[in-house]
């Protein structure tokens, strides 16, 4: 996938207009939702025009005069708040991961969330924490159980101090690797990495073991020859090799030193003969298969050697 390109900076409201067009077009046909736009526009604006600035500026910039720095992403979201109106209040999440609470699997919600958040768990679901807050009240704050959607109260009291502490660890590991995931350069197996996690997830909250299990194997398969195609590495694409996820982590260390947990990857992986039924797949398999996904991308996450990875082939893409 090429990077955005254009001219120059707009000098006028026409111009401007016209940026922001073409901008929408490329989030578009990338997959990005409307209600997510606005976080990836600054992405556009530094492979045109090597755009460094303020993510979030004051609101009232956009009235200023110029288009450049902080008044040009002050523009910019007002534009897309004149563009999408309500669709800009969707749920904005960087996505969704299952998690076990009692003898259920629940949603759990990865919301988007804007500077220093500190996160508690309180077994009263009342107690969502400060959303807006001035300096004097203390910092931004959010109970974790509030995530979970649709958690009955009568539940969340009768969740144990152990149970309350591993879900508090689930919930930052799934938060820092969805993030993570979301500020990946999208190109396109990427992109089908992501779907398939979601798809995952939707499969297992769903009862559909034997997909979630599968779009487990296929996020991480996607993910990995996302790493090598950055990395010019060639990878195997036919047959049972293809598909092994132990293999393709060899590969990734042997060319670029990037090191994966190999328990992990035997959690997730399985053979297609599980797409088909052909082997039997159960709700705590599927839900292992899917986590594992999230531990997959945190060590991707923590790696400095994907890091790099990155930098140099979006650097490369764009050159071009």
């Amino acid at each position: 996938m090429s990077a955005f390109s254009w001219p120059a900076y707009p000098t006028n409201d026409l111009e401007f207009e016209s940026l922001m067009a073409a901008i929408d077009a490329a989030l578009a046909a990338e997959g990005v939702k409307p209600f997510q736009r606005s976080m990836h526009v600054g992405f556009k604006f530094w492979e045109a025009f090597k755009w460094g600035g303020n993510v979030f500026p004051d609101k009232r910039l956009a009235d200023e005069p110029g288009f450049q720095g902080d008044i040009l992403m002050a523009k910019s979201h007002r534009w897309y708040e004149q563009m999408y109106g309500e669709k800009m209040k969707s749920d904005m999440a960087y996505g969704f991961a299952p998690a076990r609470l009692g003898n259920a699997i629940w949603r759990v919600r990865a919301g988007v969330t804007f500077g220093a958040v500190s996160l508690f768990v309180d077994r009263n679901l009342a107690n969502r924490g400060r959303t807006f807050v001035s300096g004097q009240q203390g910092p931004a704050s959010f109970n974790i159980l509030c995530a979970v959607e649709d958690l009955p109260q009568g539940l969340a009291d009768r969740l144990s101090e152990t149970t309350l502490r591993e879900h508090m660890k689930f919930h930052i590991l799934m938060h820092e690797a969805l993030q993570w995931r979301d500020q990946l350069p999208r190109t396109e197996l990427v992109q089908l990495a992501h779907a398939d996690y979601d798809e995952s997830t939707s499969a297992l909250l769903g009862g559909r073991y034997v997909q979630a299990r599968w779009g487990a194997e296929q996020s991480i398969e996607k993910m990995l020859k996302g790493l090598l195609t950055a990395g010019g590495t060639e990878y195997p694409t036919q047959g049972a090799r293809g598909h092994n996820l132990e293999r393709l982590a060899k590969l990734l260390n042997e060319h670029h030193g990037i090191t994966l947990n190999g328990a992990l990857l035997r959690s997730a992986g399985c053979s297609p003969a599980v797409r088909y039924a052909e082997e039997v797949c159960t709700e705590s398999q599927a839900i292992s298969a899917n986590h594992a996904v999230l531990g997959v991308l945190d060590e991707l996450r923590r790696s400095t050697e994907v890091a790099a990875l990155i930098e140099i082939s979006t650097i490369s893409a764009a050159g071009r």
